[in-house]
């Protein structure tokens, strides 16, 4: 009466298994686990380096355009301005810095013509991962610079009221050609870019 017949009999619960279950368990577990993580930390590190850093360009002033003497109605001449310019760099990724390159070239046009003002070269700034730069001084000239009477007139008026907007390009000298690093529009004396 108390025994069960053989195909009834309960089953009951193994406790604790073999070693070698257990090691196989944990290294099946450690093996994963690696996996997963290393696939976290590529994600991460690919997103990080693809992270484009901010340039700040600014026109601090100019010369070479005043509507009073340079820039008088109807005119159609040569210009020869010059502009005083702060250019900085501000490195948003975690794994790498962020640079200006020596021999970065800076250029200044004018109206969606885009016409060539004033051309000069960026200082070379570097920064490490997260870090940004102060604005640093840059300049560019232009000589006698042929501007059409009618964009004389429409600059003229621009700089009188201050809506004056300048494209300011900085471009990178690289073997077998140049890269275009920024281009922003740039009231005088107004930051392109937020603060670094």
């Amino acid at each position: 009466m108390g025994a069960y017949p053989e195909e009834d009999q309960p089953v009951l619960p193994r406790h604790g298994g073999s070693s070698r279950e257990r090691r196989q368990c944990l290294c099946c577990w450690f093996f994963w686990l690696t996996i997963c993580v290393s696939i976290v930390i590529l994600t991460w590190y690919g997103d990080q380096s693809n992270i484009l850093p901010d340039y700040s360009i600014a026109i601090t002033a100019v010369s070479g355009l005043d509507p009073a003497t340079d820039l008088q109605k109807g005119r159609q001449g040569l210009l020869s301005p010059a502009f005083n310019l702060t250019v900085g760099v501000a490195s948003r990724s975690r794994v790498y810095g962020a640079c200006i390159e020596p021999h970065t070239a800076v250029k200044v046009s004018y109206s969606y013509l885009r016409l060539p003002l004033a051309s000069g070269t960026a200082p070379a700034i570097c920064v490490g991962p997260l870090e940004s730069s102060g604005p640093r001084a840059a300049a560019a000239r232009g000589r006698d610079v042929a501007v059409p009477g009618f964009l004389v007139d429409t600059l003229a008026e621009e700089m009188r009221s201050g809506e004056a907007m300048f494209q300011v390009q900085l471009i990178e000298g690289r073997r077998g050609g140049w890269r275009y690093v920024e281009t922003r529009w740039v009231k005088v004396e107004a930051a392109a870019a937020a603060s670094l």
